[in-house]
């Protein structure tokens, strides 16, 4: 079997037989797919073949020295990671420059994601927008409604006053059209 070597950019931590003399304990990332995800952006480690984030693979480890004394339970017999623990302790990201796999993205990268995101930004504005003229139909709508059910005398004058400065609160609780630039 292979040497299992922890998974942090620039540790050379590698699980031996004398790890453990050394109080080197080696752990596998959580199944938990949000603590998971949580661990890799603590990492900061980046994947050159792909645009993003590094993603940890079945057997991929981290050793105890990315973790603080605090976050271990030494109750057990065997040294465990009490749950939901998140590691904290890593190099800093001048050391980061040295690996390959560490490089940040090329510019060409970069603007392929700020493209992206410009453009999700631009269908959401949009979609807002649908979302207050759809408001503005229904407040206009609402006002007819309560203008009808008061000129049949369905509802008191004091009633449709109600109702209409309530529709009016309603609908400007929400994002001014002022607010989107």
């Amino acid at each position: 079997t292979m040497v299992k070597c922890c998974s942090a950019i620039g540790c050379a931590s590698r699980c031996l037989p004398n790890s453990k003399l050394k109080g080197l304990t080696f752990h596998v990332f959580p199944t938990d797919e949000k603590v998971k995800r949580k661990w890799v952006l603590a990492m900061k480690r980046l994947d050159v073949n792909a645009a993003g984030m590094w993603e940890p693979k079945k057997g991929d480890v981290l050793c105890s020295r990315h973790f603080k004394k605090t976050d271990f339970d030494r109750t057990a017999p065997n040294i465990k990671l009490k749950p939901g623990v998140i590691p904290s302790i890593f190099d800093s990201p001048s050391h980061l420059q040295e690996h390959s796999y560490s490089v940040m993205d090329s510019p060409k990268k970069l603007k392929h994601k700020l493209d992206h995101v410009i453009s999700e930004l631009e269908d959401t504005k949009k979609s807002l927008w649908n979302v207050l003229d759809r408001e503005k139909r229904f407040q206009k709508s609402l006002r007819k409604t309560i203008g009808e059910l008061k000129d049949e005398c369905l509802i008191s004058q004091e009633t449709a006053k109600r109702l209409d400065a309530f529709c009016w609160e309603c609908c400007h609780e929400s994002i001014e059209p002022d607010c989107i630039s």
